[in-house]
């Protein structure tokens, strides 16, 4: 068994290998990195299509919608999303730290971490860097949280928490992520959250989806007026602390 783990942590490096030697197909294509992530999840042991279904049945069985609030929470769960599609594939991942191979990264936190993959890349690419990801519904979050305990990775931790709760409070990193978990006025009150640490602690930012990267790009010009902004087909890296130009020789805007 630790065997079988322990392999989806080398098909994540040897993906990495692969990008920084070339541009494999499946780096544009999203049907193949989806296929490709799909196979790493099962070589980790995840039973995410099982609890899916799990989730669909619950929720299809709760007919008031402030019942289902209460259950589920009132920001967007995402449930009933195909498996393949919940969760940002593992290329797209890896090459957030191909980008940022030279930087230091200790401490990652997803806002919005479903499963955690982004948790099992950075334990394979940055073994000594630690890993809060932050998931709304309980079942995702003790899921992810098993793989890591399997694998023994301690300084990982999966957390079932809303992050629109009042009591939230956004803790320091080197590295965040952010999707379009919810409305466009939740979104915004994590990235107020986050704009107001820009100009005192060091951090990237990959921001993922459309949503999410409107509204930098019409809201938040203190995200890229000063570093710029490096953007990939589903997703933008932002940096409140060097230019993005620095990490990899080009310019970007």
């Amino acid at each position: 068994m630790q065997d079988q783990l322990t392999s989806g942590l080398e098909k994540i490096r040897s993906i990495a290998k692969e990008i920084q030697t070339s541009n494999p197909s499946y780096m544009n294509c999203i049907e193949s990195a989806k296929s490709l992530s799909h196979e790493i999840d099962m070589s980790f042991g995840f039973k995410i299509a099982e609890i899916e279904a799990d989730l669909l049945q619950k929720y299809r069985k709760i007919s008031n919608k402030e019942d289902k609030d209460k259950e589920f929470s009132s920001s967007e769960t995402w449930v009933g999303l195909h498996p393949d599609t919940l969760q940002t594939t593992y290329p797209e991942l890896i090459k957030v730290f191909h980008y940022l191979k030279s930087r230091d990264i200790n401490k990652i936190v997803d806002l919005g971490a479903a499963y955690g993959r982004l948790g099992l890349v950075g334990a394979a690419l940055r073994p000594s860097a630690s890993f809060l990801g932050f998931e709304v519904i309980a079942e995702r979050s003790l899921e992810g949280q098993r793989i890591f305990t399997k694998l023994g990775l301690t300084a990982h931790e999966l957390r079932n928490q809303n992050i629109l709760d009042d009591s939230f409070i956004l803790p320091s990193a080197d590295l965040y992520l952010i999707y379009d978990f919810s409305s466009p006025e939740d979104i915004r009150k994590i990235l107020n959250k986050l704009s107001e640490k820009l100009f005192k602690e060091p951090f990237f930012i990959v921001a993922r989806g459309e949503g999410v990267r409107s509204l930098i790009q019409n809201k938040y010009p203190e995200f890229f007026s000063c570093n710029g902004v490096l953007h990939e087909p589903t997703w933008s890296l932002y940096s409140s602390t060097c230019s993005i130009e620095d990490l990899t020789g080009e310019k970007y805007e």
